[in-house]
């Protein structure tokens, strides 16, 4: 099964765990803006954490008639529709502020979406792929044996925060019948189209889209660097004068402790990593001697993890020489002193680095588009109805094709 039909499988699953999952803010990445976005993004973000209610999403809906396709006798219908938005746990204000004419073109797209989804699943028990608990959980583990061994544990780590073990809760998605027909599906896309486009994409194949998309595996100059992180908040414009005088005082300690610092480093540079694990308040500093991914000169990581405060990242670009450390700079995290690790030039992932990469892409490039021509054949056969509800007036009409 390839990484596409994996992510087919998992993404039926996500909404069960998704809401498991804390995020939270990292030290050196992402910049903040002044107080008073800040201020505005923070009650941005309220607002639209309020989710929309089963009533609200029905009457946002009341143009849509109860059924709103027919798939060679199969109903899609409008409460299918509602359940698919209560799911993606749409805001209130999204849901208020959507005009209704914008409101009725999403729809149809959704419509349009579950109609593939209803062919994909017909030909699939066609094909002898019924849906299962057994199926989900024979997909369930073969994709757990193909994660990467840190996703696995980020996983274990949000499912044990809901009180779950991984075969606890491949019991519990294994019982949902949504998600036993997308394992059906998956399982039809393998044996139909996956194993076919495997075989499809040969070595040569992948080296002459490596050759002919050059430009799609630049390296951009970047450096690696590790830092020395001794953090105190900036003062904002919204404190009051005590915490103005509280900040300022600890904003003169956090200096004096990163200056006594650079003094020992000037004397002694050896003693960078052992520093950074005894007095950097960054977790790097502890995990790996304060060493970050490596990052462009616009602050943006390789990883693609976020991007680098810009006042840390100018600094980090004067270094020259590997094993050079600055003196204190100042950030909206505190005071850092940074040790150039390595600088790289411009230059291109060898194919040996990208070449799984690109035949996955290949792979499911090939596959997106098969599906896609079956689909179009099948909705040409004349067996779908839809019922139009993008005029204001709904009425029934026999769709061939989107």
């Amino acid at each position: 099964m390839t990484c596409k039909s994996l992510l087919v499988f998992f993404a039926a699953c996500a909404v069960s765990f998704s809401a498991a999952a804390q995020s939270t803010p990292s030290l050196s990445l992402s910049s903040l803006g002044p107080d008073a976005a800040a201020g505005e993004a923070a009650l941005r973000r309220a607002l639209l954490s309020q989710v929309a209610s089963e009533e609200e999403v029905e009457k946002a809906l009341s143009f849509m008639p109860d059924v709103v396709a027919d798939v060679n006798g199969a109903k899609i219908t409008k409460q299918q529709i509602i359940d698919l938005l209560l799911s993606k746990k749409i805001s209130q204000q999204v849901l208020a502020l959507t005009p209704e004419s914008t409101l009725r073109v999403y729809m149809k797209e959704y419509v349009d979406q579950q109609i593939d989804t209803e062919i994909l699943r017909q030909k699939a028990k066609e094909a002898g792929f019924i849906p299962s608990e057994k199926l989900v959980k024979t997909q369930f583990e073969d994709s757990i044996k193909r994660l990467p061994a840190d996703v696995t544990e980020e996983l274990k780590d949000q499912l044990k925060s809901r009180g779950l073990t991984l075969d606890e809760y491949c019991d519990e998605i294994a019982k949902e019948p949504d998600i036993q027909a997308n394992a059906s599906i998956a399982a039809y896309e393998s044996k139909t189209f996956i194993d076919k486009a495997e075989k499809a994409v040969t070595d040569e194949t992948v080296e002459k889209f490596y050759r002919e998309n050059q430009q799609k595996f630049v390296v951009p100059e970047n450096v690696t660097v590790a830092h020395i992180l001794i953090q105190c908040e900036p003062v904002s414009a919204l404190d009051s004068k005590e915490e103005k005088e509280i900040k300022a005082k600890a904003d003169k300690l956090a200096k004096e402790q990163i200056d006594g610092i650079y003094d020992e480093l000037v004397k002694n540079p050896g003693n960078f990593d052992k520093l950074a694990q005894e007095k950097s308040n960054c977790p790097s500093g502890k995990r790996d001697n304060g060493k970050l991914p490596p990052f462009d000169k616009d602050g943006e990581t390789l990883d693609g993890a976020g991007l680098l405060d810009p006042d840390f990242t100018a600094a980090a670009f004067k270094l020259a020489n590997p094993g050079d450390f600055t003196k204190p700079v100042h950030t909206q995290f505190g005071y850092h002193i940074i040790k150039l690790l390595k600088k790289d030039p411009k230059g291109y992932l060898p194919l040996d680095k990208v070449k799984q990469e690109i035949r996955d892409f290949l792979v499911d490039k090939t596959v997106s588009e098969e599906i896609q021509a079956m689909i179009k054949e099948e909705r040409a056969k004349g067996g779908i109805k839809v019922y139009d509800f993008t005029p204001a007036k709904a009425a029934e009409k026999s769709s061939a094709a989107k």
